[in-house]
C-alpha cells in the first residue's frame, strides 16, 4: 500500500494512527524526506494488527490544513504522533494544535531524539501534546495502541511521558528489541512510499558503543548496538532495486564495528545485489586497504569518518579517542581506493579556542577534503540526552542569557570558556566561506553578489584569513571592477606574505580584458553571444542561451564550440556544428551533432599585467552598452550590473527598478558611499524609501534602513515589522517592543513571531514568554482553520 496516498479505489481507509513528517526543509524527493523511524513505527504497528498512515509536510509540498482535516475527519485516527528534533518543534507544535482543534480527543504524541530526554515538565508548557515517547518507539506505540484499544489508563503505558489528573508521571522503562529482525521492514510492507526517490535511508544496524560526550546516540541506546541479519538488509536491498532505487544511505553510526560482520555484508551485495551504490559512515580505526578494497567493489562512493577536531586537547575533552595523523592516513587510503571522503566535525567544543577550531578547518582543507556535504562543519549543538547537556558547566559552557521553554535544548545558545558568543558565530562564517560551492560558483561566474555580499557583511570576521580577500579580487576582476581588486590584491600581498596559497594565487598571470571594435573572436578572448541549437530540425532548449559571457580557451564551453568560436568577428551572426562529447553530462546531447546559430555581440581582447599596480593603473574600465535591460537581468546578472553602472538614467520615470537593483549590487559589493549617493538621489516618496529601507536592511545596515523608512512610519504592517527586525538587529529591544505592542499588528503573525523572539532576547518571565508563544500558535491553527 502507498501510505503518503491515501486514497484508495476513491475511498480514505480508517486507521488508528496518523503519523506526520515534517521536515520543511527537504524536497518531497529527498532521500532525507523518507520517513524512517515513523515507517518502522507503522510496520510494527500492523504486525500487532493495527493500521495507520503517514503525512508528509516537505519543502517542496508542503502538507495542506484540507487534506489533513480530511484525514482526521475520516480515517478518525485515535492518535497522531510526531518525530521531533530541535529544528522543526514549532511546526510540529501548530499540526499538533490544530490536530487537537478538529478532534479535542485525538491523543497527540511526540517521539524522537528531542523527547526522548525532554525534561517532564516541558509537558506542562505544551498543552497540546499529550504523551512524550521516552523508550523504542516500536516498542511503545505497540503498548499504547493496546492501551488505547483497550480504554487502559495511559500510565499503564511503559516508556512514557503523560498527563494523570493534572499531575506530570513518568513511567517504567520500556522493553527493548534484542533482535532487529523481529521488528517489520518498513520497505518490504510498502510502509514508506518510495515513489520518486533516487537513494533511500537504510539501516543494518542501531545505536553506539562510543562515549562522546556530545552526542545523544549512546545514552539513547544504551551504548548497545544491535544488528540486522545480512538476509534481512539483503532482501530490503533486493526489493528497492526492482523499484529502481540503486543508492542506499546506511544510516548506522559505525557501519565497520564488527568487521567480519562487514565483510559478510559486503560480499553479499557484490554477490546478490551487484550494480548499488551507497554512503556510509564509520571510524576511521576501524577500515583498513583491505576493507576499503571490498567497499569500493560493493558500491561505496561516499564514507564519512567523524573528526569533530583535529586538536588534541580538544577531543580529549569530548572522550573522542582520534589520532588525526592516522586518520590523514586513512582519508588517504580511502581516496586511493577510489571512495569519496567526507569529515564529521564540529566548533564550539569545550574548552576549544578560535585558534584551535581553525586548525580543523586547515585540516579538512590541507586534507583536500571538499567543504561540501557531511564536511560542512557546523557549531556542536547541545540537545538533550548528552552528557554536556546535563552538566553544562563543568565542561565550560555557558548558556546564553535568553529565556527558554523547557522544550527547546540549550542547541547552540552558549558561550564557552574557550570561544565567546562572537568567536563562534565567527567560526561559521569561516566554514561558510571555505564551501565547495562559494569556490565553484567564482569559478563559473555565478552567485558572485551574493557570495560578496557574504564576504562584505561579515569581513570584520573574515579579514583575518586570506580566503576573502582571493575570492572578492575574483569576484571584482570578474565584474571588471580594477580598483576594488587591486586593493584586495594588495592587501593580501602586504598582510599575507610567505602564506603558500596567497603567494601561489598572487604569482599567477594576472589577466584582464580590453573592449575592441570590430574585434575578432581568438583563443582568451571573453565573449558575449547568444545561441540556440538545432537537433534533428528541433530546437533544443538546453542549447538556448542570451547574453553569455565565456573566455575562450578556458574549458568552460563545450571543446566543439569554443574552437568554433575562433575567428568572429564582434557584432556577427554565424551558424556552425558542434559534436558534444560522449560523456557529455546531459545524457540527450551526449554525442549528438547540433547545429548552432549564434550571434557575437562583443569580443574582449586579454591584456596580461606583470605588477599589481597595473591592475588598478593600467586595467582599462570597458564599457558595456546594451539597452535591453528586462533580458540582461534575466539572463546574465553580471553583465546587467556592468551595464547598469556605466548607464546614465536620465529620469527616475520607468528606471526606478534598474536603479534599485544597482543600488542592491552596489552595497552587496561593499560599495557603500556609491549606493548611498544613488539612494539619496532617488525621489523621496514613501514607496521608495520604504523599499530602500528593506535593501539596506537586508545587507545588514540597520541604522541606515532606519533612516529611510521612518519617511513611511505606521504606512503597513510590513514595513513596522522590518523597523522591528533593525531594531533588534541595533539591540534595541525596548524601541523594538514599542513598535509590536502598536494594536493595527496585533493580527499579524510576523510581529507575534518578533515578540516572542523579544520576549527571549529581554529575558521576561517564561510566563511572558509562554503566553506571546501561545498567541502565536493560535493565531496560526486560525489561519490554518481557514484554508480547510
Amino acid at each position: 500500500m502507498n501510505r503518503n496516498f491515501l486514497e484508495i479505489n476513491g475511498d480514505l481507509m480508517s486507521g488508528n494512527f496518523l503519523f506526520v513528517h515534517i521536515n520543511e526543509w527537504a524536497d518531497s524527493d529527498s532521500s532525507d524526506a523518507i520517513p524512517i523511524s515513523q515507517g518502522y513505527i507503522l510496520a510494527n504497528l500492523e504486525k500487532h494488527g493495527y493500521s495507520g498512515h503517514i503525512l508528509g509536510d516537505y519543502k517542496n509540498r508542503p502538507l495542506t490544513p484540507r487534506l489533513f482535516n480530511t484525514c482526521i475527519q475520516q480515517l478518525k485516527p485515535k492518535a497522531v504522533g510526531f518525530t521531533v528534533y530541535e529544528e522543526n518543534i514549532n511546526r510540529v507544535r501548530v499540526w499538533a494544535r490544530f490536530a487537537k482543534m478538529l478532534d479535542p480527543e485525538i491523543v497527540v504524541i511526540l517521539g524522537g531524539p528531542q523527547i526522548t530526554f525532554m525534561p517532564g515538565v516541558a509537558l506542562e508548557q505544551m498543552v497540546e501534546a499529550d504523551i512524550l515517547c521516552r523508550g523504542d518507539g516500536e516498542t511503545v506505540s505497540a503498548e499504547l495502541a493496546n492501551a488505547l484499544a483497550g480504554n487502559r489508563p495511559l500510565t499503564e503505558v511503559p516508556g512514557i511521558c503523560c498527563r494523570e489528573n493534572g499531575v506530570i508521571v513518568e513511567t517504567e522503562k520500556s522493553f527493548r528489541y534484542e533482535n532487529l529482525d523481529d521488528l517489520p521492514s518498513p520497505y518490504l510492507n510498502d510502509t514508506i512510499d518510495c515513489t520518486g526517490k533516487s537513494r533511500v535511508i537504510i539501516f543494518s544496524s542501531r545505536g553506539c558503543a562510543s562515549s562522546c560526550t556530545f552526542c545523544y546516540t549512546p545514552m539513547a541506546s544504551g551504548r548497545k548496538i544491535l544488528f540486522h541479519s545480512i538476509d534481512r538488509i539483503i532482501d530490503e536491498m533486493r526489493y528497492l532495486k526492482r523499484q529502481d532505487i540503486s543508492d542506499f544511505w546506511f544510516a548506522d553510526p559505525n557501519f565497520a564495528h564488527s568487521r567480519k560482520r562487514l565483510g559478510n555484508l559486503l560480499e553479499a551485495i557484490i554477490d546478490k545485489v551487484p550494480g548499488v551504490t551507497f554512503w556510509c559512515q564509520t571510524r576511521y580505526n576501524l577500515v583498513d586497504t583491505d576493507l576499503l578494497d571490498l567497499l569500493k567493489r560493493a558500491g561505496a562512493h561516499t564514507i564519512a569518518f567523524g573528526l569533530e577536531s583535529a586538536h588534541d586537547a580538544t577531543l580529549n575533552r569530548i572522550n573522542k579517542g582520534l589520532d588525526p595523523d592516522k586518520m590523514a592516513g586513512a582519508v588517504k587510503a580511502a581516496r586511493n581506493a577510489g571512495i569519496n571522503v567526507e569529515l564529521f566535525s564540529l566548533f564550539g567544543l569545550p574548552g576549544e579556542s578560535l585558534e584551535d577550531a581553525e586548525k580543523t578547518l586547515d585540516y579538512v582543507k590541507n586534507n583536500k577534503v571538499d567543504v561540501d556535504g557531511n564536511s560542512i562543519s557546523q557549531q556542536l549543538h547541545i540537545f538533550y540526552g548528552t552528557p554536556i547537556s546535563d552538566e553544562p558547566q563543568r565542561h565550560g559552557i555557558t548558556p546564553l542569557p535568553f529565556t527558554k521553554p523547557a522544550y527547546q535544548s540549550l542547541c547552540r545558545d552558549y558561550k564557552t570558556d574557550g570561544m565567546s558568543e562572537d568567536e563562534i558565530r565567527q567560526m561559521g562564517f569561516l566554514w561558510r566561506l571555505n564551501r565547495r560551492d562559494f569556490a565553484e560558483d567564482i569559478k563559473h561566474a555565478r552567485n558572485l553578489f551574493t557570495i560578496a555580499g557574504f564576504i562584505n557583511r561579515h569581513y570584520e570576521y573574515l579579514n583575518h584569513r586570506p580566503e576573502a580577500g582571493m575570492m572578492l579580487s575574483l569576484i571584482y576582476l570578474e565584474l571588471d571592477e580594477p580598483g576594488p581588486a587591486a586593493k584586495c590584491l594588495l592587501a593580501l600581498q602586504q598582510n599575507f606574505s610567505g602564506h603558500t596559497e596567497v603567494d601561489t594565487f598572487l604569482n599567477r598571470p594576472l589577466i584582464g580584458f580590453k573592449n575592441r571594435r570590430r574585434a575578432i573572436a581568438g583563443p582568451g578572448c571573453r565573449i558575449i553571444f547568444d545561441c540556440r541549437g538545432m537537433l534533428d530540425g528541433a530546437l533544443v532548449p538546453e542549447t538556448i542561451c542570451y547574453y553569455t559571457m565565456a573566455t575562450l580557451g578556458s574549458g568552460a564551453l563545450v571543446s566543439d564550440f569554443d574552437r568554433n568560436m575562433s575567428g568572429i568577428k564582434c557584432g556577427s551572426a554565424t551558424q556552425f556544428e558542434v559534436t558534444f562529447p560522449a560523456d557529455y553530462s546531459n545524457g540527450g546531447l551526449a554525442g549528438r551533432k547540433v547545429s548552432f546559430q549564434v550571434y557575437l555581440h562583443q569580443v574582449l581582447e586579454p591584456v596580461e599585467y606583470n605588477l599589481l599596480k597595473d591592475v588598478a593603473q593600467k586595467t582599462p574600465r570597458n564599457k558595456y552598452r546594451f539597452n535591453d535591460l528586462f533580458n540582461l537581468k534575466k539572463h546574465n546578472e553580471n553583465l546587467y550590473y556592468m551595464v547598469l553602472r556605466d548607464s546614465i538614467l536620465h529620469s527616475h520615470t520607468g528606471n526606478l527598478p534598474h536603479m534599485m537593483a544597482l543600488f542592491n549590487f552596489y552595497l552587496k559589493l561593499g560599495f557603500k558611499e556609491n549606493a548611498l549617493e544613488l539612494a539619496y538621489s532617488l525621489p523621496h516618496e514613501p514607496s521608495v524609501m520604504v523599499h530602500a529601507g528593506r535593501v539596506l536592511l537586508a545587507n545588514d545596515f540597520p541604522e541606515e534602513a532606519l533612516e529611510f523608512m521612518r519617511y513611511a512610519e505606521g504606512t503597513s504592517a510590513e514595513l513596522e515589522n522590518k523597523r522591528i527586525e533593525a531594531h533588534i538587529k541595533l539591540k534595541q529591544y525596548e524601541e523594538a517592543e514599542m513598535i509590536g505592542a502598536d494594536p493595527l499588528l496585533a493580527t499579524s503573525l510576523q510581529t507575534m513571531n518578533l515578540r516572542v523572539k523579544l520576549a527571549s532576547l529581554r529575558q521576561l518571565p517564561i510566563e511572558n514568554y509562554l503566553r506571546r508563544v501561545d498567541t502565536l500558535l493560535d493565531s496560526q491553527v486560525k489561519m490554518m482553520a481557514a484554508k480547510m
